[in-house]
């Protein structure tokens, strides 16, 4: 839809979505994430993603608030 963007966040330890990357999708205005490229030491699972995790967390914050987004990174776990 125009005018909309659209982030993306996956893992490649997903149980449910198989291949993880059939999360992703195509377009001008997606930004697709997995969250190991962010933290190569992310284990986080389908379940974890929503529930726990806070890179995934972090980089939902940033998809919202794009003019206050900053890097994600291992460290955004513990701020």
């Amino acid at each position: 839809m125009p005018g909309v963007r659209y982030t993306v966040i996956a893992t490649r330890y997903d149980e449910v979505v198989t291949p993880y990357s059939s999360a992703f999708l195509t377009g001008p205005d997606v930004r697709n994430v997995l969250l190991q490229d962010l933290c190569p030491l992310d284990l986080s699972e389908h379940l974890a993603i929503g529930l726990l995790d806070r890179i995934a967390f972090h980089e939902v914050a940033n998809a919202l608030d794009p003019a206050h987004a900053e890097r994600t990174t291992c460290a955004s776990v513990f701020s």
